[in-house]
């Protein structure tokens, strides 16, 4: 293929500027024959534009249980309160999917102790309180989960994933203009009576989920 005089002028200029705009940049480093050469690719992504999120937030990060009466001398007792937890629906109506329920469960770890003392999940128990429920009638709270010190068919504690509150149906909830709902509980901790003494810590963790009403109840 032949050149002009002109286009071969134009192609050494701007290889005469490619090299100086790589000189700016830095150095050039040259490849033996076999070599790889590297190119970092990079992108600034802006978030997508949509119609809103569900979303959950907890007014804390920690509950202190302190000790109150048992009624018993064989138990130990402490309780506490669950810092207030808030789902907040902000999507267009048309955008929640129809025959869809929202939900938040809770699931706490064993308790770690002085010098490897521990006490089981087992011994945390709660009971579910709707703060601010909305007008529809269709958000409720979950059933009280007693402590494994205590007896009867929910004396499991908070070893699984247990119910604080859910809403029946998504966008029920949502038509009527409400745009969130809270809840908190109360906390009771039982242990037996020779529990050692010191400072224990669990993690509770709090969890939002969204299914569709077949796939079934939480």
């Amino acid at each position: 293929m032949k050149f002009s005089h002109g286009a071969a002028a134009r192609i050494a200029a701007a290889t005469l500027g490619g090299l100086v705009l790589v000189g700016t940049a830095g150095a050039a480093v040259a490849a033996e024959v076999g070599d790889d050469q590297n190119v970092d690719v990079n992108v600034q992504i802006a978030p997508v534009e949509g119609s809103g999120s569900l979303s959950l937030t907890v007014a804390g990060t920690s509950s202190t249980l302190t000790e109150s009466a048992s009624g018993n001398p064989e138990v130990r007792q402490f309780d506490g309160t669950l810092p207030t937890v808030t789902v907040t629906d902000t999507r267009d109506l048309e955008d929640i999917p129809a025959d869809h329920f929202w939900y938040v469960v809770g699931q706490a770890s064993a308790f770690s102790g002085p010098n490897g003392a521990s006490i089981p999940a087992a011994n945390l128990g709660w009971t579910p309180n709707l703060v601010d429920e909305g007008e529809t009638g269709l958000v409720l709270e979950g059933d009280k989960v007693d402590t494994a010190e205590d007896t009867g068919a929910d004396a499991v504690g908070l070893v699984d994933k247990e119910l604080l509150y859910a809403a029946f149906e998504s966008a029920a909830v949502k038509a009527e203009g409400e745009t969130s709902w809270t809840a908190n509980a109360a906390l009771v901790l039982k242990t037996g009576a020779d529990v050692t003494p010191g400072a224990y810590s669990s993690k509770l963790t709090l969890s939002l989920f969204e299914d569709a009403i077949d796939a079934g109840q939480p």
